[in-house]
């Protein structure tokens, strides 16, 4: 207990310089929260546009299609009849939307725009993608309805608006040319740069009929009542090795955020050491300092081992400190941000990302990531510190106290 109390008051015997050390690792601490909180945000906001506009919990195609899927092989397509639906699992799937993605020419003669159509089953719809309430002018589609929603950024590259007629050019599931006339019923925006100008909807029987894919759809996207047993559900679905059944967590684009979280573990680290050098710089100059102090309790019959145990608990008083402070200022800001969100729109660079997120990005810290931070910032700052400390166990009492 006395060398507790002894560490504790060593603390204050260079308030300054204890409290400098202290703030490098506060802001170290802070800088890592953030970035968790920002990184899980976006993921969360990936994972929800994936789910929601991509591929739902669960995404159903044939193992063809998903080869040959950049060149949209609507022979490759899969047949709605009532044994297939039979075969889903009727346990946790909550909604089943048959989808049909087709690439087409936009406009006639000097005006031909490509893009990708979306036939959709337009009542289910509302409940994955909420596209009705995306829509920023006009009104959503109804089944039947020779109608479409384009994209925002897509009807400005066309100059269409609401009203005007959208001529379709296609070719259908057998290879031949079709064209169809759509009436523009509403423009959306979804704040995704590659979505908003390059898709557009339109009902599935307006679809299938346009590609002479009538009782089928090329994917099959599935909801889930828990999301997180996905993997799972998608294994016990057994189709036959024809079919592809695909969880959202296999998605590329968040596989490679999981990529990129095990990137940004090493730049928290590397953050980390570079602020915790403060304190191994401290620590250092602390036994320069000491070292008749050092001598005279080695000649008083104090250990090695005690007198290292008596600098590394006062190192990690800086430690706990830093760490804390850290701890509060990363918590308050980043869950200040999970409600104030930032809006990603405000930065160039991502109004035209085709990455699906955005606009606003709501921060996601949790708990559990500011105990990591806060832990983490006391074990660097221990094992830092240690490095200069060690020189203790090297001095000797006698020219210690000889020492000025």
């Amino acid at each position: 207990m006395q060398i507790f109390k002894l560490a504790y008051r060593n603390f204050f015997r260079n308030t300054r310089r204890s409290i400098i050390s202290g703030i490098s690792v506060a802001l170290a601490i802070t800088v890592i929260i953030f970035a968790q909180s920002y990184i899980k945000g976006i993921f969360a906001n990936m994972a929800e546009n994936v789910t929601k506009l991509i591929s739902g919990h669960i995404r159903i195609t044939t193992s063809e299609y998903e080869r040959r899927e950049r060149m949209l092989p609507l022979s490759e397509s899969i047949e709605l009849t009532p044994e297939f639906y039979a075969s889903l699992p009727e346990d946790n799937i909550e909604l089943t939307s048959a989808r049909i993605k087709f690439g087409v020419i936009l406009g006639e003669e000097e005006l031909s725009v490509p893009a990708i159509g979306y036939a959709i089953d337009p009542e289910t719809e509302r409940n994955i993608a909420g596209l009705h309430q995306r829509l920023v002018k006009g009104s959503y589609i109804e089944s039947g309805d020779r109608a479409a929603i384009v994209g925002k950024g897509l009807a400005e590259r066309m100059n269409i608006t609401v009203g005007d007629t959208l001529t379709i050019i296609t070719r259908t599931a057998y290879d031949s040319p079709a064209g169809m006339n759509l009436l523009v019923n509403g423009i959306f925006s979804v704040g995704i740069g590659d979505i908003d100008r390059s898709i557009f909807y339109i009902p599935l029987d307006i679809g299938q009929e346009l590609l002479d894919l009538e009782g089928r759809a090329s994917e099959v996207a599935l909801l889930i009542s828990e999301p997180g047993q996905a993997v799972e559900i998608a294994r016990a679905i057994e189709l036959g090795p024809e079919y592809s059944v695909v969880p959202f967590q296999q998605n590329m684009l968040l596989q490679y955020m999981n990529v990129a979280n095990t990137i940004y573990g090493i730049m928290y680290l590397i953050i980390l050491l570079v602020a915790c050098s403060a304190i191994a710089n401290t620590m250092l100059m602390i036994v320069f300092e000491r070292t008749k102090e050092i001598g005279m309790m080695k000649a008083l019959g104090m250990g090695n081992m005690a007198i290292v145990g008596l600098f590394t608990i006062e190192a990690g008083i800086i430690g706990i400190v830093g760490s804390a402070a850290g701890a509060v200022s990363g918590s308050l800001l980043s869950y200040w941000l999970k409600y104030q969100g930032i809006d990603m729109s405000m930065l160039s660079a991502t109004a035209s990302a085709d990455i699906p997120y955005g606009p606003i990005i709501y921060l996601a810290p949790t708990p559990l990531i500011v105990l990591t931070g806060f832990l983490l910032g006391l074990f660097m700052t221990i094992v830092v510190a240690l490095l200069p400390i060690r020189r203790i166990t090297k001095i000797d009492p006698a020219k210690a106290l000889k020492t000025i």
